[in-house]
């Protein structure tokens, strides 16, 4: 059975059609890298995965859960399976980074304190954030906050976790530290699907490109370094010039 499946889902915002007969099927043991430009639907269909977003028309089917018309009992259940690392990092801002960690283990798995406890050690070590597990989100960097929010999804022992451009809100300076955490992750094996603007990252990581613009899926393919060596398609070709001189202006600056 796929982890995700997605069968002529379209979704709409007043008269926008943010998603065009979306047919998608996410299987186990996959690192999929959603790219194309800004408003090609990336984040609305990962939001749709986890109930963030509802589905229009069609049919979603995430980890065996009826995603469109379910209700909230049924989204409590699916999130704990489905994690979600934000671009704005979505923290408690009165809580430690080990509270924020702990939070949603013993109140939505009904985890008790020492366990919770434990697993936030695991995956703040993970994220090298043991030792901020007192400081609050107003005291870390906006690296230091994504990779605790990292270690708050995991902390949930997900069978997926989602990525939402999540260093795109990032000063470069601590992007890579950022990046090096979901390699890790990558090469555990955690299933992962992730929106970002970083190429190189996602060259590296990438098991499979789903190009879309438009909100159409334009490219589909297990071909990673084709995809960005020899792209096909026109406005994959175009997305990526425009990538590749904007890095190049950068290097001049």
């Amino acid at each position: 059975m796929a982890l995700v499946e997605f069968t002529d889902v379209n979704k709409y915002y007043g008269d926008f059609h943010a998603l065009k007969n979306i047919n998608l099927s996410f299987e186990n043991g996959q690192v999929v890298v959603l790219l194309g430009p800004s408003g090609s639907g990336k984040s609305t269909l990962i939001r749709t995965i986890n109930g963030l977003e509802k589905v229009d028309h069609g049919t979603l089917v995430v980890h065996g859960h009826t995603v469109n018309g379910a209700r909230s009992k049924d989204l409590v259940d699916l999130r704990k399976e489905v994690g979600m690392v934000f671009q704005h990092f979505n923290l408690y801002p009165h809580k430690t980074v080990e509270e924020n960690v702990t939070l949603a283990p013993i109140k939505v798995l009904g985890w008790d304190k020492a366990k919770a406890q434990a697993a936030a050690q695991k995956y703040l070590e993970f994220v090298n954030m043991w030792d901020r597990k007192d400081s609050y989100p107003a005291m870390l960097s906006g690296g230091q906050k994504q990779r605790v929010a990292i270690a708050r999804g995991l902390a949930m022992n997900p069978e997926l976790l989602l990525f939402d451009e999540p260093t795109s809100a990032l000063d470069p300076e601590t992007i890579g530290d950022v990046l090096a955490v979901m390699q890790k992750l990558a090469r555990d094996g955690m299933n992962m699907i992730v929106v970002t603007h970083e190429m190189g990252f996602a060259r590296e990581v990438a098991d499979r490109i789903i190009f879309m613009a438009d909100g159409e899926v334009l490219v589909d393919t297990t071909d990673v370094d084709g995809f960005f060596d020899n792209p096909t398609d026109p406005r994959a070709k175009q997305f990526l010039s425009k990538i590749i001189n904007h890095e190049s202006d950068k290097v001049k600056l």
